[in-house]
């Protein structure tokens, strides 16, 4: 060591090594053994690397005795890396979506055939409806009724959207539908002797 000059107050004061030196809180030499330490190392390094070995050498035992053990492979088995056949499962869902919408787009925006031979065919949005303005929709001539019972005539029921009742008329009974001939002369011949 050297030596540590100090001033206190006003003065010069040279410290010397023995006066710098405090034998309690020295250092002992006597606390550690570097031997021992190092050969504690080398053994934890033997052990560690022994047990690593002693497991290589167990997992390659238990993984041919697994193989083994494995069952025999169907002869109808695909090899492994040969494609499923159809249909597969999707792998790029975005891309088939994008191209699901733009096949639609182009029904929703182009012209085609529906049905050539009965002459039905789509066209875009924009001239179907400019088409239905200018011809409008098709209607059944008035008066015109196939079948007088289509449609419903039963009253609505439920409630307003004040909490009050819907009044309900009363419907007017309807007569018996007339039965057929053949069901008249069954009739006609249950009641004769």
């Amino acid at each position: 060591m050297t030596s540590t000059n100090h001033a206190p107050r006003g003065g010069n004061h040279h410290y010397t090594d023995a006066e710098m030196h405090n034998e309690n809180v020295s250092h002992e030499h006597s606390d550690i053994n570097i031997r021992t330490v190092l050969a504690f190392a080398v053994g934890l390094a033997v052990v560690v690397l022994a047990s690593a070995v002693l497991m290589w050498i167990m997992f390659r035992m238990l993984e041919s005795q697994a193989g083994k053990n494995d069952p025999q492979l169907s002869p109808l088995a695909r090899p492994s890396g040969q494609e499923a056949p159809a249909p597969r499962l999707m792998t790029n869902e975005p891309a088939n979506l994008a191209k699901f919408r733009a096949e639609e787009m182009k029904k929703l925006e182009g012209y085609g055939w529906v049905d050539e031979r009965a002459g039905v065919a789509h066209v875009p949005i924009e001239d179907a409806k400019k088409l239905i303005l200018q011809r409008g929709l098709p209607v059944r001539a008035s008066g015109a009724i196939d079948n007088p019972l289509m449609g419903t005539h039963a009253p609505a029921y439920g409630d307003a959207s004040g909490g009050r009742a819907i009044a309900v008329p009363k419907a007017p009974a309807a007569a018996a539908p007339p039965t057929p001939p053949e069901v008249k002369k069954e009739t006609r011949d249950k009641g004769k002797p």
